[in-house]
């Protein structure tokens, strides 16, 4: 398992180029779909953004009514941030901080909701004491969404399969995290991330996100893939393919 230090660096070094690099059609839907899950899901108050990042959905929130808290391990992410909220005059709606997931620098129950994006929980080693944090400074009834790496999704088995990579395809069989490119991440399966978020003292629902489409292709959107987006629109909460995205998105309200 990687170390907090190994994370935070890898962001340090992305941040330059962050915006650029993880930019397509197929990353542009997932947004889309995340943000409306948001929006439909989170009540006017005050929202803590888990690893901001440059600040895509944090200013979205503040331009919808909200007020934020985004918060980052990664200092040249936030000040990324920084220069985006300047730029759009949005001072006033939001605060960043640099803070780690695992130790939320917050009063218990001081938020009106969550959400952490793009996969961040993926990357943090100590998930229990970090979902545990999220239960802590979260108000009770309050909803959170988070999404995370799916460990069974399907475009990856499947392209991993027909590429005859069998040495992935034995490692991924018998672990669930990997290091790539400098970056540690964990891959949770959707009973797994239930369980865990249970635990932690939520009810939950997981649906997924890009469930027929690879999302590292820059190529524009194909005739067949737009296709599968409309089915995805339709199949996203259902059993099976709730379980099959690349990404799962988890919404969950704390127990009263």
């Amino acid at each position: 398992m990687s170390s907090n230090t190994d994370i935070t660096q890898y962001y340090e070094d992305l941040a330059s180029n962050y915006d650029s690099r993880f930019n397509n059609q197929r990353l542009d839907y997932m947004r889309y779909a995340e943000n409306k899950a948001i929006l439909d899901n989170l009540k006017t108050g005050l929202i803590l953004d888990i690893g901001c990042g440059t600040g895509e959905q944090t200013l979205l929130l503040a331009n919808n009514g909200y007020t934020v808290i985004g918060i980052d391990i990664s200092m040249e992410m936030i000040k990324k941030a920084n220069d985006r909220i300047h730029q759009a005059k949005l001072d006033d709606k939001i605060s960043l901080l640099v803070a780690s997931a695992q130790a939320l620098p917050f009063r218990d129950e001081s938020v009106d909701g969550l959400i952490s994006i793009f996969g961040v929980y993926s990357h943090v080693p100590m998930i229990d004491q970090a979902f545990e944090e999220i239960s802590r400074v979260v108000r009770t009834g309050s909803k959170s969404i988070i999404t995370v790496v799916n460990r069974w999704n399907i475009t990856w088995w499947t392209r991993t399969f027909f590429r005859g990579k069998v040495n992935w395809l034995l490692h991924a069989l018998k672990n669930k995290e990997y290091t790539v490119n400098g970056l540690w991440t964990y891959y949770f399966s959707k009973g797994e991330l239930t369980n865990l978020l249970q635990s932690a003292g939520f009810k939950v629902r997981i649906g997924s996100l890009l469930i027929l489409l690879y999302p590292h292709n820059n190529k524009k959107l194909r005739f067949y893939e737009k296709m599968f987006i409309r089915f995805e629109e339709k199949a996203r909460w259902i059993y099976p393919f709730n379980g099959f995205g690349y990404y799962h998105l988890a919404i969950f309200k704390k127990n009263d």
